[in-house]
């Protein structure tokens, strides 16, 4: 795969709980650790979720940028984010150019 896509599970607009201040979260797919008590446990096949772009990605972000900032940010969680960690780079990369904090979610299983 390319490094400007990833496969996501989901977003959710307003996090309160996934770092400091108000967050988008990002909520990659795939999980090799099948945990007994994840709380994801939807996020676990690899081949699920919707392959988009890192562009569009930050692009749905930035129309929240209002709501975030300036105590906020994005955080990336999943499954395991650090499965797609290359794409991952590429996208916090162009976060911090915006100047928007940034936060991940990991089980360091990557």
């Amino acid at each position: 795969m390319e490094n400007n896509f990833l496969r996501v599970h989901s977003f959710e607009s307003f996090g309160t709980v996934d770092g400091p201040g108000i967050r988008y979260v990002v909520f990659l797919q795939g999980c090799f650790l099948r945990c007994k008590y994840c709380h994801n446990r939807d996020t676990w096949d690899l081949h699920s979720g919707e392959l988009i772009s890192v562009e569009e990605i930050i692009n749905k972000i930035l129309n929240y940028k209002n709501y975030i900032m300036p105590t906020g940010g994005v955080t990336i969680s999943g499954g395991e984010p650090l499965i797609q960690v290359k794409s991952l780079i590429n996208l916090f990369k162009k976060l911090k150019s915006y100047g928007i904090h940034t936060a991940i979610d990991t089980s360091r299983y990557g």
